[in-house]
């Protein structure tokens, strides 16, 4: 296997896990259906309720090996992103799955066991993973209003507890849908009141358009494009930042290891201060000075405020 340096790996060619949750009715579907070239898995019935103009290619599923074998079609192959919605629905479809193919994810009396959870924890990552390689996913909850320990008001992702952190593993991005002063928003920045997951640029709460009839619904088709532009600008900068390391530590090390007596020292840390420096090229520099003159045993004399040899 290669072993990329971080300034030769070009991430804005990957897809992106997106997590978009909020109350039933904030319009969560609408908004998933503006990705590019989507295929919904409606395990939640949802389609129903987009604008007919709004609405994308779905599958209706009943079982995971329906959505499995759907997941291998050419039609899903063909498309871009694919839509969970809801993620509730579909972790219950695995639930069923689990219990169904293996004795010890169903409790005594009924019902699904701790080991069932673990499996279904594990599938969750392993399709998250595999369907990332080739589409975007997007993952939409449904919320419900709870109280944290201290009472004040919080939206929890519908999904039972023991799978609720687990979503949040894969995921790129992660934002609450919500309405303020007649207006939505996507909140990526996490807060008291709900989870999310900010990156790549996009961050804190964006507003999202109205839709009027005739309006081209595409507003995460251009948030992922701007996302990858974020991506590929921050690998920019780092490359450029990254020469300038390593011409900074060249610098530095050739300074370093000249250092022979205590009267050298003043000038070579002065020299070494010099240097143009980037990223933690002065930090790295100054623990390999440290180091050198340890070796050559000079040490600080505080009294005499000068650097001589180490009395044995």
């Amino acid at each position: 296997m290669p072993l990329y340096r971080p300034e030769e790996r070009d991430y804005s060619e990957d897809h992106f896990i997106t997590i978009i949750s909020g109350l039933p009715g904030v319009g969560k579907t609408t908004l998933a259906c503006s990705a590019s070239n989507v295929a919904i898995i409606d395990v939640d019935n949802g389609m129903k309720r987009v604008k007919p103009e709004h609405r994308k290619d779905a599958i209706v599923v009943n079982t995971y090996e329906e959505l499995l074998e759907d997941m291998r079609s050419k039609e899903i192959a063909e498309k871009e992103t694919i839509v969970i919605d809801t993620t509730g629905a579909f972790i219950e479809l695995l639930k069923n799955w689990a219990m169904r193919n293996n004795s010890t994810a169903v409790k005594k009396g009924g019902g699904i066991s701790i080991q069932g959870f673990g499996i279904v924890k594990s599938e969750f990552l392993r399709f998250s993973n595999e369907v990332k390689k080739t589409h975007n996913l997007i993952y939409i909850f449904h919320t419900s209003k709870g109280k944290d320990k201290e009472g004040n008001q919080i939206f929890e992702l519908m999904c039972e507890g023991a799978t609720r952190e687990i979503v949040w593993q894969p995921a790129d991005l992660g934002a609450y849908l919500y309405i303020s002063d007649n207006n939505r928003y996507l909140g990526f920045s996490p807060t008291q009141e709900y989870s999310a997951k900010s990156s790549y640029g996009i961050k804190g709460s964006i507003k999202v358009p109205e839709l009027k009839d005739g309006d081209e619904n595409d507003f995460l088709n251009i948030l992922f494009e701007t996302a990858k532009k974020n991506i590929k600008e921050e690998a920019q900068t780092f490359k450029l930042l990254k020469t300038e390391y390593d011409s900074a530590i060249k610098a530095g090390k050739e300074i370093i290891s000249k250092i022979t007596k205590p009267d050298e020292i003043t000038q070579a840390m002065k020299d070494i201060k010099d240097i143009k420096h980037s990223l933690t090229s002065e930090k790295e520099l100054k623990s390999l000075f440290k180091e050198k003159i340890k070796q050559e045993g000079i040490v600080w004399n505080g009294a005499k405020k000068v650097y001589e040899y180490e009395k044995e």
